[in-house]
């Protein structure tokens, strides 16, 4: 199975439409299938995190479908263990947990980026 029926699977699993996938991650109709049908090359990095989370999988799921599947953006398609814990972490948090987390991460970029 490829990343886009992988993608299609869960989305259906979820009980979500096309159309409810792409309003939870901000995406058209179109983008959902284009990734659907591998139309894609290379899912964003930066559509890793909310495309799983609405699908209810983590990001390293839609990884082992197809590791070429995913743009390059500063390796990352390459998870080390601590970053994949820490994804999974951030999925049991409630929404105020992952502001928070954030939140924090947006401080700290900005911090070494001055």
């Amino acid at each position: 199975m490829n990343i886009g029926e992988y993608i299609r699977e869960k989305r259906k699993e979820a009980g979500l439409t096309v159309d409810e996938l792409a309003a939870k991650i901000g995406k058209n109709r179109a983008t959902i299938y284009r990734y659907e049908n591998n139309s894609i090359e290379s899912l964003p990095s930066d559509i890793l995190i909310p495309l799983a989370n609405a699908l209810s999988i983590t990001p390293g799921d839609l990884i082992k479908r197809n590791p070429n599947a995913v743009a390059t953006d500063n390796d990352a398609t390459h998870l080390s263990p601590t970053e994949l814990e820490l994804i999974k972490n951030f999925r049991l948090l409630d929404d105020v947990g992952k502001a928070t987390v954030v939140a924090v991460i947006k401080v700290q970029l900005k911090r070494i980026h001055e």
